[in-house]
């Protein structure tokens, strides 16, 4: 029987920044997985790691943006919680002529995913490396 092991968070994190830095833009959930998981087992054949688990992960790096592309769904339900990051989301409203509030849609403080009120189920996730600290003028 094959024994897996699971890589610590820090460890994970650590190895996503790398791949991150030099890569500058990661097409898909899968494929950053795929990427992290390559350079783990380059520390542990056993190694085991999902693409949710990647995601989860890197919403905690500052320096790392994920844009989510949805699907337009007809009808929608009530949104509870971010289907990016599963927190909770906060109503975006808007004014009509008449200048009465109107619920235009959802938005995540933490993780930034956005939504009006057709679009809702993520499909592709895009992850990007941001530079905080340098501009275009900088020494």
């Amino acid at each position: 029987m094959v024994t897996k092991k699971i890589p610590k968070d820090h460890f994970v994190i650590n190895i996503t920044k790398e791949i991150l830095k030099k890569r500058r833009i990661v097409q898909s959930q899968e494929d950053l997985c795929f990427h992290v998981l390559n350079r783990l087992r380059k520390y542990d054949p056993k190694f085991v790691l999902s693409p949710r688990r990647v995601k989860n992960l890197v919403i905690k790096i500052p320096n790392i943006e994920i844009k989510a592309k949805t699907k337009k769904m007809p009808k929608m339900t009530k949104l509870e919680q971010c289907p990016v990051c599963k927190k909770k989301v906060d109503n975006i409203y808007g004014k009509n002529l008449l200048n009465k509030k109107i619920h235009i849609g959802y938005i995540c403080r933490r993780c930034g995913y956005t939504t009006d009120l057709e679009a809702l189920m993520p499909m592709k996730y895009l992850f990007l490396w941001k530079n905080k600290n340098k501009t275009l003028f900088s020494k």
